[in-house]
């Protein structure tokens, strides 16, 4: 894998090391999967919730004071129980705490189909956030997985995305940023599944920045994960985007102020 890089702005892109013989670069594997986001985001009593995988039902019935939360965690319950080979993660943010994460337990897995059936009163609504053979972008935040492909033993080798606040704030948990393969950059814009992953670990390194306009010297590096239309998991901004974002709690993450404003682009210098 290439990694000489020239940190010339006028040739810089997403994921270029900005001095690499100060770079402190590691190997891991690519585990990004398929991910559905699942909300009830109506509260019902005695109404039947169905959430459909690989055309395996799985039906819950709320009972007669039932809450959003019970509703959430009664459906992963019978999909945990059920004969899928997925992981379901319920999830909190400041605003909810009736959601739940759906993909596959391993990076290699078969496309998902997931479906949502909704009751007469109560509502379900089904997101898929990260669509099947989607990559990890050149650039962007990774944290560490520990589920790889199947059968393989080198669970902890492997990245994905960010999605939980913990994923960016846990000390370990992040892993730094996934720099660009130059031999790939004018075909591929990151990592597909299985595919090797160079991640910065303590250097600084070129990212496209959501609102690069904001950058300035010193700033905190703020990380998306929680992704709207138009937006990435990973990606990287300046300023706080609600509980979209979190920032990275390391006293060696920062920007410089470097930027090329027209480009998108800014370097970060980390310390993981």
């Amino acid at each position: 894998m290439q990694t000489s890089y020239s940190a010339h702005p006028d040739n810089a892109f997403a994921g270029m090391v900005a001095d690499i013989s100060a770079a402190d670069i590691v190997s891991k594997i690519c585990n990004v999967r398929q991910l559905f986001s699942v909300a009830v985001t109506t509260e019902y009593n005695s109404e039947i919730f169905t959430v459909t995988i690989n055309g395996n039902a799985y039906a819950y019935t709320s009972d007669t004071n039932g809450t959003k939360a019970e509703i959430a965690a009664g459906i992963k319950a019978l999909i945990d129980a059920g004969d899928d080979d997925v992981t379901v993660t319920l999830f909190t943010t400041s605003e909810t705490d009736d959601s739940f994460y759906i993909e596959p337990t391993s990076y290699d897995a078969d496309e998902l189909a997931v479906t949502i059936t909704n009751p007469s009163n109560g509502v379900l609504t089904l997101t898929e956030l990260i669509a099947y053979g989607q990559t990890i972008p050149f650039g962007s935040v990774v944290c560490e997985d520990e589920r790889a492909s199947a059968g393989s033993q080198g669970k902890r080798e492997g990245v994905r995305l960010p999605r939980l606040a913990a994923d960016v704030t846990t000390l370990g948990k992040t892993q730094g940023i996934a720099i660009a393969d130059t031999s790939k950059v004018a075909e591929a814009a990151g990592y597909v599944a299985g595919e090797g992953v160079p991640v910065l670990k303590k250097g600084r390194v070129w990212v496209h920045v959501e609102d690069v306009a904001s950058v300035a010297l010193g700033g905190l590096v703020y990380v998306r994960r929680v992704a709207g239309a138009g937006e990435s998991l990973g990606a990287i901004r300046a300023v706080d985007d609600s509980s979209d974002t979190d920032v990275l709690p390391y006293q060696q993450c920062h920007f410089t102020g470097q930027k090329i404003t027209a480009l998108g682009l800014a370097i970060i210098e980390l310390d993981l």
